[in-house]
């Protein structure tokens, strides 16, 4: 479980943060993407839009599972293996929150993360300085999660407008069961429509390619094909829990193709 509380220089001036996997990841079958990010995560993953809180709202995610609770891209000893990783993950165990009074952005911390500790010892990264302070590693991650939030602010006025425009509905997928021979619908995912796409008027279409959204709507359909390797990467799941794969023996040129890419990312990180 996770237990974000904003960063404090007095709550947290003796804590610090430590090297850690994705054990936190496990059971995350999406996570959130920015437009930005799309060329870096297309070599290994598919994209979608799920529904937000509120019903007109759709956020960009990358899939890492067609079953709840489940990620592929992170081997059970909590090494990930999907290739690029997503800011958002980059960004563990940091997040901005909104205040609940407010609703002002504030920088929080995971305290039940592996990565932190309430105690820095000799291996941590001190988040506070002794003069009360945020280290420079620390003013780092800060500037890395501002740019994380802007990032996220302008994806979703793109996937505003790819509603708005009518082109985003239900993807009906469908997939085996990993516990038995019987498959099961996916529910809760959305894709676009390229027939809607195409049939939007010239003016519509000539706004989406200038705000960058039409890329979008692109990126995700070009994804879709990226669906393959996730249920190649179920059997290696399987495998790992048997003990049969370590981490080291997954490749991903063989899941995914000879994609050469760095997958590199201008965040600071």
């Amino acid at each position: 479980m996770s237990r974000y509380v904003p960063l404090s220089k007095t709550q947290h001036a003796q804590s610090g943060v430590v090297a850690a996997g994705h054990e936190f990841a496990l059971e995350q079958a999406v996570v959130p993407v920015l437009a930005e990010e799309l060329p870096h995560v297309l070599p290994t993953m598919a994209v979608a839009f799920v529904q937000g809180e509120q019903d007109a709202d759709f956020e960009l995610v990358v899939l890492q599972s067609l079953q709840a609770g489940v990620n592929v891209y992170v081997h059970t000893n909590g090494r990930w293996i999907g290739g690029y990783r997503p800011a958002w993950y980059r960004a563990h165990p940091f997040r901005v929150l909104r205040d609940t009074k407010s609703r002002q952005p504030v920088v929080c911390v995971d305290e039940e993360s592996q990565a932190f500790q309430a105690e820095a010892g000799e291996d941590a990264r001190r988040l506070f300085d002794d003069d009360g302070e945020l280290t420079a590693q620390a003013q780092q991650t800060v500037r890395f999660l501002e740019k994380l939030e802007q990032g996220r602010r302008a994806t979703q006025v793109l996937v505003g407008q790819l509603r708005d425009a009518g082109v985003i509905v239900p993807w009906n997928l469908s997939a085996r069961n990993p516990e038995g021979e019987s498959g099961f619908d996916v529910k809760g995912l959305f894709h676009i429509d390229e027939a809607a796409l195409r049939a939007l008027d010239a003016s519509v279409l000539s706004e989406l390619a200038k705000s960058g959204a039409l890329s979008v709507a692109y990126s995700q359909l070009l994804s879709e094909h990226r669906l393959k390797g996730l249920s190649r990467l179920y059997e290696l799941r399987k495998l790992a829990e048997a003990q049969a794969k370590s981490a080291d023996d997954v490749e991903l040129d063989e899941l995914f193709g000879d994609d050469d890419d760095d997958f590199s990312f201008d965040f600071d990180s």
